[in-house]
């Protein structure tokens, strides 16, 4: 990846941060760890954890952006000792426009295991 593409997601994560924070969310950035990452992003909304993984891309892969979520996601846990591996999703920029207007992705499983 160039430079300039890391610059671009740097500046999203921290455009998504700022918004979030904004918006009363507890919301913080992970390291970065190589094959043990842990997504971009962990938030906490009405006690409950969620990890982010944050694309700012030209090109959409979703299904490769989904897996690793679900592995970070996954990464995340077992370095806490979690039972359960956190909610996870992926929030891609949208091109020209405002970060509330970003996309979060996740699959069906997951949004209905959120609503029960």
């Amino acid at each position: 990846m160039s430079k300039y593409n890391k610059t671009k997601g740097a500046t999203f994560e921290t455009d998504v941060l700022k918004w979030l924070r904004k918006m009363g969310v507890l919301a913080e950035r992970l390291t970065k760890a190589g094959s043990k990452d842990e997504g971009d992003m962990v938030a906490i909304v009405a006690s409950k954890t969620y990890i982010l993984e944050l694309k700012n891309r030209q090109t959409l892969s979703l299904p490769a952006f989904w897996r690793e979520a679900e592995v970070e996601a996954l990464n995340y846990a077992t370095a806490r000792g979690l039972g359960e591996v956190p909610l996870h999703y992926v929030v891609v920029k949208r091109r020209n426009s405002s970060i509330e207007k970003a996309w979060v992705i996740q699959d069906l499983a997951q949004w209905l295991k959120e609503r029960q």
